[in-house]
């Protein structure tokens, strides 16, 4: 169920809530700025087409805390402290009527800390609802990613590859760039690593849409497996 599409009665009892959250950041010149968060999206409403009766899918949380990529246009950002406290207020909010959990589906590496962070506040503290974060870039979907691709970075041809997958018209196909940078944009900004705000490698050849469908398949049912592990829920075989 779509949380902004029901009334008060239909929220379902010890319901599963479902919130999707990304950037809105450069992503080269070639991707939309929405490309975590539509990636984040699209996961999250897989989630709550399999588990239609448990799940309750908010809208997309698009600006998180991007300031590594301060320097280029459209980069929108909030600091750290402020996308933590909006989280608790958040969590805070929906626990008056206890929901058995939160999962957020993040999509953009520089949210980690602070819904970690959210996560061990909340959960050493109280009991319900219980919370989970779920980054689609995890260890196990960066196996799966390596087995097809040499690395993974920024606005690559790991994410070109998903966004293609997702809606091929998003992508800007005539403005790939040939780039094969590295950094660690974890620690120093993105323009300072890459002036094209690409980071990893990137050419038209790299791109495989096909491989990105794979991708978020794999992403779809390894969030399915931990869902069903952490609250119990039984979740249909894989598709």
């Amino acid at each position: 169920m779509r949380i902004l599409e029901i009334t008060r009665d239909d929220v379902p009892k010890d319901s599963l809530i479902i919130v999707p959250i990304g950037s809105v950041e450069q992503h080269g010149p070639h991707l939309p700025l929405g490309t975590d968060s539509i990636i984040a999206n699209y996961v999250a409403e897989e989630v709550e087409r399999r588990l239609p009766s448990r799940v309750l899918l908010y809208p997309v949380i698009a600006v998180g805390s991007s300031m590594e990529h301060v320097g280029f246009t459209g980069t929108t950002w909030v600091r750290f402290e402020n996308l933590i406290h909006y989280i608790l207020d958040f969590i805070e909010g929906v626990s008056a009527w206890d929901p058995v959990g939160v999962v957020f589906v993040n999509g953009h590496g520089g949210n980690v800390d602070a819904l970690n962070i959210v996560v061990k506040e909340w959960n050493y503290s109280r009991r319900i609802p219980r919370l989970y974060h779920y980054y689609v870039y995890n260890r196990r979907v960066i196996d799966f990613i390596t087995r097809y691709f040499p690395s993974f970075g920024h606005a690559d041809a790991v994410e070109t590859s998903l966004i293609a997958a997702i809606n091929r018209d998003l992508v800007r196909w005539d403005r790939i760039i040939n780039v094969d940078v590295s950094g660690n944009i974890n620690i120093v900004r993105t323009i300072d690593v890459s002036r094209t705000g690409v980071v990893g490698s990137l050419s038209r050849d790299l791109v495989k849409p096909e491989v990105g469908s794979e991708i978020l398949r794999f992403m779809v049912n390894d969030i399915l497996r931990q869902i069903q592990d952490i609250y119990g829920i039984t979740i249909d075989n894989e598709r």
